[in-house]
């Protein structure tokens, strides 16, 4: 019993890889939604990334596997904060939006989402008509 709650809290499959291809367990899952929670009441000015930041996330091993491009970037205490775009999006697919926070090269947090928190200050180039 104890090595199947192991098991289910972890998200870890008979193989010993995450079912999501992230690696994350359910705690971390827990973490990432209050600190996702969280930051989206934090006033952030977003800008365009780079040729450089863009490149950079693109090839990013986990950050660059959930969307298809780099949307805005910004740094706030220290970490790097990225949101990603996809193409296709909406039920049945994945929402408009990946959230990452890097804190050094951990991720620190993740999320999707596709309303855009009233905190936040889109990208010039970026902002919506």
């Amino acid at each position: 019993m104890r090595a199947l709650l192991k098991t289910l809290l972890t998200c870890d499959t008979l193989d010993g890889v995450s079912s999501d291809g992230f690696g994350q367990s359910v705690t971390d899952d827990l973490r990432f939604l209050l600190r996702f929670r969280r930051c989206r009441r934090t006033p952030v000015a977003w800008r365009d990334p780079t040729p450089a930041e863009m490149d950079f996330w693109e090839a990013h091993p986990i950050v660059g596997r959930f969307a298809d491009s780099t949307y805005a970037v910004a740094e706030v205490d220290g970490r790097r904060w990225v949101v990603r775009d996809r193409l296709w999006f909406g039920w049945p697919d994945p929402p408009e939006f990946a959230w990452f926070v890097l804190d050094g090269e951990a991720v620190w947090a993740a999320a999707d989402f596709n309303d855009w928190p009233r905190a936040w200050k889109r990208p010039a180039a970026s902002a919506p008509d």
